[in-house]
């Protein structure tokens, strides 16, 4: 499955979306808004994940089926992986926030807490909808 060709396109994608989260980041971090830094991690996603899977499809490099899924994957916990690494050495410690989500069902509180990795949880199922909304259109194309 990973020849040269492949591999050149995969790495570069994945260090285009890299660039892309950094500048997002840097964008936010230009007008103060370090608390929704992991924002930034959705823009390098969606090059990578749906844009750059949609386009080794096209080309034939790889099938629209499983084998799209497995790429997907391993490209979103590489990246999520290289984005939680790479943004604070940049950037300084800006994964500090949490969020709490609390509300009452029944007369039971239920609390929930929202750090970083469970939003790149979040934004990694979104990716996986997309990349699935592209395959059933992928399906209907190439059959």
């Amino acid at each position: 499955m990973f020849d040269s060709h492949l591999s050149r396109v995969v790495t570069v994608n994945f260090v285009s979306a890299l660039i892309i989260s950094f500048v997002g980041c840097y964008f936010l971090k230009t007008v103060n808004l370090t608390d929704v830094m992991d924002i930034a991690n959705i823009f390098g996603l969606f090059f990578l994940v749906t844009f750059g899977i949609d386009i080794l499809v096209e080309s034939g490099d790889i099938e629209n089926n499983r084998q799209r899924f497995i790429l997907a994957i391993a490209l979103i916990l590489a990246f999520d992986l290289a984005f939680l690494i790479m943004v604070p050495l940049l950037f300084g410690d800006v994964f500090y926030v949490t969020d709490t989500l609390a509300f009452a069902v029944g007369g039971t509180k239920l609390s929930f807490s929202f750090n970083v990795y469970v939003y790149l949880a979040i934004f990694a199922v979104l990716m996986m909808v997309f990349n699935y909304l592209l395959y059933l259109k992928d399906r209907e194309r190439y059959g």
